[in-house]
């Protein structure tokens, strides 16, 4: 086998492994969705009962949580985004760069008309919880002081 062969090999693997990352995100991501729906209807639940500590303890778990979430979904925004530049790097290298050239039409993630960072939007799922979370904060303090 010859180094332009090795090189190829190294790049099909290298960019099973930004895929499996990938892999792993949306897995993360129904994951937590998933722990947040359970939260929610949890604390839907608990609103028919008495009052109880549980419902402020809940809603700072979802809190919580969410937050892993964000930081979870930056933390593979910045390990792929590490991994397409060695793509890139190891591209230079081979007669066809694919994955450049198109990362080239998509305007390099700066033209909001022809990309949108998933990425970045995917962050405002648990955003979306973040308020729903603190909403229900509000609303429980609310109840202790009435």
């Amino acid at each position: 086998m010859d180094d332009k062969d090795r090189l190829l090999e190294q790049y099909k693997l290298y960019v099973e492994t930004a895929e499996t990352v990938s892999k792993k995100r949306q897995t993360a991501n129904s994951y937590y969705l998933s722990i947040n729906s359970f939260l929610l209807i949890l604390s839907g639940y608990l609103t028919s009962l008495p009052y109880e500590v549980w419902h402020i303890l809940i809603a700072m778990a979802g809190i919580t949580i969410s937050l892993l979430w964000i930081i979870s979904l930056k933390s593979y925004r910045q390990l792929n985004s590490a991994k397409y530049k060695v793509i890139h790097k190891i591209e230079n290298n081979l007669p066809s760069k694919p994955i450049l050239e198109e990362w080239v039409l998509l305007g390099k993630g700066k033209n909001k008309k022809i990309y949108s960072k998933l990425s970045l939007i995917e962050q405002f799922v648990p955003a979306i919880f973040i308020l729903l979370y603190l909403f229900a904060l509000v609303l429980d303090f609310f109840n202790l002081l009435v």
